[in-house]
């Protein structure tokens, strides 16, 4: 007699986390993308960033960028790591203020975002 394949119920299936927010044991927070609420704080948060920054590139290293004086629409911004992300994410911190209320990561463009790469910050002090 023929055995089948068995296929998971979807009742048996894990369901992935439905929190938004992860916080980690050194303080670090990483949005849920995988939730909507999750990409909807992701997304405030670069409005927040993209604000204070005052409508413009938090890098401004790429030619594009340049031409356009860090000039920045919100629908172009996009989330900026300043401290690597490393393999996987592991190191991601998707806060916008760190422990001490300083401000951390920015909002940038496409072109200087794809410059920038995984590298940190640190590698693109005083261009």
């Amino acid at each position: 007699m023929k055995e089948f394949l068995k296929f998971p119920k979807p009742k048996d299936k894990k369901k992935p986390s439905q929190d938004s927010i992860k916080v980690m044991r050194d303080n670090r927070e990483i949005c849920n993308q995988l939730t909507k609420p999750g990409r909807d704080e992701y997304h405030r948060r670069v409005r927040v960033m993209w604000e204070r920054q005052d409508r413009k590139c938090g890098l401004q290293i790429s030619p594009q960028c340049k031409e356009r004086n860090g000039r920045l629409l919100i629908d172009e911004a996009q989330f900026d790591h300043s401290n690597s992300r490393g393999m996987d994410g592991y190191k991601r911190d998707d806060r916008i203020i760190d422990d001490d209320g300083k401000p951390m990561n920015m909002s940038v463009c496409c072109w200087c975002n794809s410059l920038k790469g995984s590298r940190p910050l640190s590698d693109f002090e005083g261009l």
